[in-house]
């Protein structure tokens, strides 16, 4: 099967949503389709055999524009240029809109009012109208009916009683006809106004990349090149205050890099000469020069883009009903409207009465809040989601996280920071000798060692005649002095006899002419928020778990700190899958937070896995959303966001079904009038893409 994203324009409504989902569903070869309103996306799951052309050509049967070249970009500028005409066309119907309902409302009636009222209302039904006339043919001509129906129907009806009554010498409706055009249209383009706004979080994203590079040339010259024109393997330099403008290696310099916009981490981080950089971040304080490894598409931040992209034109299952009933919602209520009309005429009122109240029908009802309630939240979710460094890959991770009873964790690099690192020393002098012996070497633990006593501001004398034992320890001289360094077993061959405490920990011991003078003790330490991030789970009613593949004492000792209570060691990567499989047989909803090909079974298994940023490229690819920031404590952000998202969704679907359940008879029934049905109409879809939009103001 392939999977095809194409771009939809031209819809209005929920029910043009299910017109364009069954045009595509239609075309032979199709498995599934998805349409979403607020991205105007079609994303097509069908057989090789069906081309991109097919489906293009399916849905402008359909009355609708498709194109199957997507690009952020061009769409932003086409959304602002839309935006604009829009603006100008609400200005010309305001401006003739205004006087026309003060006219009908207040002016005493003269010779040939009507006909003022009509010359004024012409131009907007005509004009602005027309936003909703074309797409009623369009939809006529394929025998189906949209929003845009009901609006140009119920427009023309008005506008067409006025003119027979003007011509009669009755009362007319011209400011109704004027007034329905005028607001359904103030609805439409507040409407798009916040659509536009809602992919901020996108456009921030786009944002970050630096229109512009500084290449190095063969005669050390610099260019000043587009960021499009650089290629891999280019030398750059990225000056102090500059974001960097593809990725690549630091080949000279120091600094401190910014990663907050892209990863949510709020501490620059320190680089150096082979240290990684990202596209996008920004160069505190020190000049680089650089290699460039990834450009264009490659990059991580054009990776990130597009993960956003795809999520925020996804939609989650509870989409489903609305689906259903947007499919058969037009046609419901041109019936309605019908019954209308017929029961006031059965109860003895004029047809003129019995049609404004039938136009009313057809302007109050709204499939737009429909449409619009589970994708704008999506939008928003996803984009707020993105700046705290969390990529969520689809909508449907959102509805499963929302429902997180279970947290497991792999321990190393995931709870821990995956790096061994000094956690006491019995004192400076036994961490200064020993890190005197480990500086030439290149082992984790002599590493862990010399940078802990680096960070203390010890002194490090120089040693001499170092010999290195594979696997045991590490003996040189410092001055006059012989000096061993390793495990208890090892100094008992150069004459010392230490204690080795059983615990969890990793010793290395230090003796000087064969007589102890300290121990260090090393472990994977806990992230700094491990502990606060399962306390703070616990307090949304989701129960951590510590899945690792360590022994025994080190994965005890890690829940004992962490505050885990439940915990598994010597755990293969099948038997990582196996519990979460128990857990979610069990009936709980289990995510699985891991960063390495070890825990790819886990992340597949689990109903939402969770990758580490920091992890492998098998992890990041199975998990269903992927941490950035490398911060466990994200995963409570996630199911944060994850639960503000599901519950804007459901109060927009409510608000939604209930302003039609409502107003819908009081149209009928006449309490409501066309001129007020069309300010409702507006205001549904403004409140439902406004309620979406509080949750782009998260922090």
């Amino acid at each position: 099967m392939t999977l095809t994203e194409l771009g939809v324009r031209g819809m209005t409504c929920a029910s043009c949503v299910a017109h364009v989902t069954r045009a595509i569903k239609r075309v032979p070869g199709v498995d599934d389709a998805a349409v979403n309103l607020a991205t105007e996306r079609a994303t097509v799951m069908h057989d090789e055999s069906v081309s991109p052309q097919r489906l293009i050509e399916a849905i402008e049967r359909a009355g609708y524009g498709a194109t199957d070249e997507i690009d952020a970009d061009r769409e932003a500028r086409e959304r602002e240029t839309e935006l604009r005409r829009k603006r100008r066309l609400l200005v010309f119907a305001v401006a003739l809109a205004a006087p026309t309902m003060l006219l009908a409302m207040f002016a005493p009636e003269f010779p040939g009012k009507a006909w003022l009222l009509g010359a004024l209302t012409l131009p907007v039904w005509s004009v602005v109208g027309w936003e909703f006339h074309r797409g009623a043919i369009a939809a006529l001509r394929e025998r189906t009916a949209t929003m845009d129906t009901l609006v140009s129907l119920g427009s023309s009806a008005a506008f067409a009683l006025s003119v027979y009554d003007a011509a009669t010498g009755r009362m007319t409706y011209f400011e109704s006809a004027s007034a329905i055009v005028t607001l359904v249209f103030v609805g439409k383009y507040l409407e798009a106004s916040a659509r536009t706004r809602s992919g901020d979080a996108l456009r921030a994203l786009l944002a970050l990349r630096p229109e512009r590079a500084h290449r190095r040339g063969a005669d050390g010259a610099l260019h000043d090149v587009p960021g499009e024109l650089v290629h891999v393997g280019d030398e750059l330099v990225v000056p102090p205050g500059e974001r960097v403008p593809v990725d690549g290696i630091v080949l000279d310099g120091r600094s401190a890099i910014d990663r907050s916009l892209l990863t949510g981490e709020s501490l620059p981080i320190e680089v150096e000469p082979g240290s990684r950089l990202e596209q996008g971040t920004l160069n505190a304080d020190g000049a680089l020069v650089m290699r460039a490894t990834a450009v264009g598409a490659g990059t991580e931040l054009a990776r990130i883009v597009e993960i956003v992209r795809k999520a925020q034109g996804t939609t989650p299952p509870v989409q489903r009903l609305a689906d259903r009933i947007a499919s058969i919602f037009v046609p419901i209520v041109l019936g309605i409207a019908l019954v209308t009309f017929a029961g006031w005429l059965l109860a003895h009122h004029g047809w003129s009465d019995a049609l404004i109240a039938a136009v009313a029908v057809l302007v109050v009802a709204c499939p737009c809040a429909l449409g619009l309630a589970t994708p704008t939240a999506i939008i928003a979710g996803v984009g707020v989601a993105a700046r705290h460094g969390l990529l969520f890959k689809d909508a449907s991770v959102i509805e499963r996280l929302a429902q997180t009873s279970v947290a497991t964790f792999d321990k190393t690099g995931t709870l821990t920071k995956g790096a061994f690192a000094v956690l006491d020393a019995s004192s400076d002098d036994a961490l200064a000798v020993a890190a005197a012996l480990e500086s030439s070497s290149t082992h984790p633990l002599a590493r862990a060692i010399v940078t802990a006593a680096r960070e203390r501001g010890l002194a490090i004398p120089a040693a001499g005649d170092v010999n290195a034992v594979r696997g045991l320890g590490i003996t040189g001289m410092l001055g006059e002095a012989r000096v061993a360094v390793g495990s208890a077993a090892f100094l008992a061959t150069h004459g010392a006899s230490v204690d080795e405490p059983r615990d969890a920990r990793t010793y290395v011991f230090v003796a000087r002419n064969g007589t102890p003078i300290g121990r260090i003790a090393l472990g994977d330490a806990l992230r700094d928020d491990a502990a606060r991030t399962i306390e703070s789970l616990r307090r949304r009613n989701v129960t951590p778990i510590l899945v690792s593949g360590d022994a025994d004492a080190p994965v005890a000792a890690a829940a004992k700190e962490a505050g885990i209570e439940r915990w598994y060691a010597r755990t293969s990567p099948e038997r990582k899958a196996e519990i979460v499989r128990e857990l979610r047989d069990g009936g709980a909803r289990v995510a699985f937070v891991g960063d390495g090909i070890n825990d790819a079974p886990a992340l597949a298994v689990a109903d939402v896995g969770l990758a580490m940023g920091g992890g492998t490229a098998v992890a990041l690819e199975t998990a269903g959303a992927a941490i950035l920031s490398n911060d466990p404590a994200a995963i409570v952000d996630a199911i944060d966001i994850s639960r503000a998202t599901m519950r804007t969704i459901a109060q927009n679907l409510f608000w939604a079904f209930a302003y039609n359940v409502v107003l819908v008879p009081l149209a009928a029934f006449g309490i409501v009038r066309p001129v007020f049905a069309a300010a409702a109409m507006g205001l549904s879809s403004l409140f439902v893409v406004g309620n979406s939009l509080r949750l782009g103001r998260r922090r």
